[in-house]
């Protein structure tokens, strides 16, 4: 999945992307196989939170941290002209150098060792994450995207697999690929970046016992279906 956003001003460290459900899963596969799943994320994603029993399951990590690429890029029209996506969404998309004024890290002030901008795109992703990853860690003021610059993402749709009667998500050994229809209990999985809202201390606002959707303000969420969730959802009305 792409997606590009445009007139936001929000502080990088509190926004979110991943999965947030507003009813418990259905049947889970063993511990074992749920360790290692998170273990997989973990390593795509040191500041994950996950929690896949109660009332509102999600795994949601950082948004710039996570992303599998990320482009920064200075708008050529004010956001209130712009038309939204074009053909360019095609268009192969790859990390930025890290020297070049589109890629993320020169926003952060103390990421200058990350700027040696190495030769592949994964080792520029890799630099970029491990950037972030840091600030998020010391929940830094800054940075904070801004309303002139437009930002691109690109996440990890290819572990993802629509082609098969049920839905499945292929996390390689030693997880290997697994039916998502069961788990979700007839839920979409989303599309999604949100704020997570805290308090005047910094600290991540508590779940309320209403929705934990309470926690969140949004900045896109797209519902993806898939038949074999569709029909799970229909046969539990």
């Amino acid at each position: 999945m792409r997606v590009s956003s445009l007139s936001i001003f929000l502080l990088a460290i509190h926004i979110y992307q991943g999965q947030i459900f507003n009813k418990p899963a259905g049947s889970l596969p063993p511990r074992l196989v749920l360790a290692g799943a998170v273990k997989v994320i973990s390593h795509l994603a040191p500041q994950l939170q996950a929690e896949f029993h109660g009332e509102c399951p999600r795994f949601l990590s950082p948004l710039v941290s996570t992303a599998q690429s990320a482009h920064a890029k200075a708008s050529d029209e004010p956001a209130a002209k712009y038309q939204g996506a074009d053909a360019t969404i095609e268009i192969a998309f790859e990390e930025p150098p890290t020297s070049s004024p589109e890629s993320l890290l020169q926003v952060l002030p103390d990421a200058s060792d990350y700027k040696k901008s190495p030769e592949s795109h994964a080792s520029r992703a890799k630099a970029r994450k491990k950037a972030f990853d840091k600030s998020y860690a010391k929940k830094k003021k800054e940075p904070t995207f801004d309303t002139t610059t437009e930002y691109t993402f690109e996440f990890y749709q290819h572990l993802l697999d629509f082609s098969s009667e049920t839905l499945s998500v292929d996390m390689g050994r030693p997880v290997g690929k697994h039916g998502l229809a069961k788990m979700l209990n007839g839920q979409p999985i989303k599309f999604m970046a949100a704020q997570q809202k805290v308090e005047d201390d910094g600290k991540k606002k508590k779940k309320t016992k209403k929705s934990a959707f309470d926690e969140m303000d949004w900045l896109w969420s797209f519902d993806i279906w898939h038949e074999s969730l569709f029909k799970i959802a229909s046969d539990a009305k």
